[in-house]
Parts: structure tokens; sequence; C-alpha cells
């Protein structure tokens, strides 16, 4: 039977030191029917040049430059520019493990699922973690899915560890959907959510052929920037508001929301804070107040509750009760 063509779709922004170790590591995989979308967005250092430059030498890699848009959008354009059947996503400063797409492949085929997805790992300069490599194999169908998304527990809510049919993309390039893609913190999440509601049948495998590359340099390590706080919480008002109908699923996007509240509510904030971050602050203890009523309504824990309260009317002691909190749980 001949293999289904995959795409792998990877938005790069000003990652030139990296990026020839992320396209030589996926064309080292075992699974030899793909294509590489390399969509440059709008880089200001060289990795436009060293994506041409591989390009020139290795046909399977196709590359699109445009103008800075965010990361969201360049996946969505290396989406609708893709011509396989099945759709995968990988950050351009990240590697994979030689067997990750025909694992992830096996594994959408004997489970007739429409997206496999498995663990992955986070690899410092000294040292490597495990989300989880326990080798459990779970398949989810629609409702489970969209469960385990919102919890967290067993769904990563990133895309680059996962392989998704095609066709589930329809509603994100129609535009009929909520994803917002001025999001750019968390915006995975919801992309995820909007692909699992149209997915009948999922299939996880707990092994992490995915290396997140934890870097000092990364964007994540430039301090506190508003969009930070504030696209989260952004997050959570689509969530409560597409879930409303189903109970389960209203209780874990509640779960999110106020804890993405919570943090916004609760940030310490110095003399040189940015204002905009002060005002964010400000706004998430007001929505966080007009929240508790229908939040402690949902059915979570005394915990909580208690400390969804604190943040909202009394955020200087917050940290207090929640020390505690952590402490009893030791």
């Amino acid at each position: 039977m001949k293999e289904e063509l995959i795409s792998i779709v990877i938005p790069a922004y000003n990652i030139a030191p990296y990026i020839s170790s992320a396209l030589e590591s996926v064309f080292a995989q075992t699974y030899s029917n793909f294509e590489v979308i390399a969509v440059d967005d709008g880089s200001t250092d060289h990795t436009g040049e060293i994506l041409d430059s591989f390009a020139s030498k290795e046909p399977r890699l196709r590359v699109i430059h445009t103008e800075n848009r965010g990361a969201s959008k360049a996946r969505m354009t290396g989406v609708a520019a893709a011509n396989g059947e099945i759709i995968g996503f990988m950050d351009g400063d990240d590697r994979i493990d030689p067997d990750m797409y025909e694992r992830l492949h096996q594994n959408m085929i004997h489970h007739c699922a429409n997206i496999s997805h498995c663990g992955y790992r986070m690899v410092r300069k000294n040292h490597t973690e495990l989300y989880y490599g326990t080798g459990v194999i779970i398949v989810q169908n629609h409702e489970r899915g969209i469960k385990d998304l919102l919890e967290g527990a067993i769904v990563e809510p990133g895309l680059c560890n996962k392989l998704f049919r095609r066709s589930l993309f329809d509603c994100l390039l129609s535009g009929e959907t909520i994803m917002d893609f001025s999001l750019r913190e968390n915006e995975d999440l919801l992309t995820n959510y909007c692909l699992f509601q149209h997915c009948d049948r999922a299939v996880f495998e707990d092994v992490c052929p995915y290396q997140y590359m934890i870097r000092s340099d990364s964007s994540s390590h430039g301090g506190l920037k508003p969009h930070i706080l504030s696209d989260p919480i952004r997050i959570g008002r689509l969530l409560i508001n597409d879930t409303g109908d189903t109970p389960e699923f209203y209780q874990l996007a509640a779960r999110y929301y106020v804890t993405k509240m919570i943090k916004a509510a609760t940030v310490v904030v110095r003399k040189d804070t940015d204002r905009q971050i002060r005002e964010i602050r400000k706004s998430a203890r007001r929505e966080l107040r007009s929240f508790l009523k229908p939040y402690c309504a949902v059915e979570t824990s005394e915990k909580r509750k208690a400390l969804a309260c604190f943040a909202a009317v009394a955020p200087m002691i917050y940290s207090l009760v929640h020390r505690f909190y952590l402490q009893r749980s030791k």
C-alpha cells in the first residue's frame, strides 16, 4: 500500500542558528513520503536565506516568504499550500526523533484515527525532562478527546507532537470557527480545540519523540509581555462561550479561564512595570470578580474556589493562602 503524503509545516521567524538542525532531524525520518513547507514569517536575520539554500538541495522542501504575521497565520499559510492528506507541525528551533512520523502514522492507521499524538521531552542545557514516557496507548472518542485537551493531563496543548487529517482544517481555513489568529500566547490550545471539535477518533501513545529545545535566548526568557497575560484570558472567554451547552467541557474551560485570570490578577508589579501590564492586572481582577458566582456554581474543588475568591477580592493575601495550600499538599 502506498504511503500517504504527510505535509510538515514549519513556521520560522528569526531562528537562523537553529533551523538547519531542525530540518536535518525532519529529513532523517524513517517515514519516507513527506514534504516540508517552511513559512519564513518575515524574518530579519538569515533564516530565509538558510531555508532557500536548504531547499536548493532538498526537493521535498518548499519555502514560502511572507511578512511577519505571527506563528498561527504562518501555520495556516503552510496548511493552505500543503499537498498532503495528513498535516504535521514543527517549530523551527526544535528537533524530532527519526521514527516520530512513522510511529504516529502507524497509530493513526491502526486505530482509524483522525488525530495521532504523543508525548514529548523538554531538552535543557544540563538535563532532559520526559512528558511522560509511560508507553500507554489511549484511544479517544470525540468527547474524551476534547475533555483530555481542556483538562491538560494527557493531551499536550501544542501542535507539534501530533498528526492531523487535513480535512480537520476546513473550519480553520474557511473561518467558520472561534479561532482568533491574532493570539500569540496559548494559541495552540485554541487551535487544537477547533481541530478536536471535528475529530471523531484520536489516538495517543505516551512516547516522547518530540524534542522541545529550551534555550536561554528563547522568547519565553524575554521578560513579561502584556500578551502573555491577556491572550490566555481572551482564549478563556472564547472557550467559556463555546462550551456552555456541555457542562463537563464548561467546567474545564472555567478552570482554565479562572487560572489565567488569577495569574494576571496577582502578577507582581514594580515601579518600572509596564503600564499596560498594570492595566491588565486591574482588568483581570474586575473580570475575575464578575465570574466568581458562575465559577462557584461549577463542580470544582473548594480550594480552587477559595483561591479564586482571594485573588479577586484580596489579592494582597492571595500569595499567603496559595502558599498555605501548597504546604498542605506536600
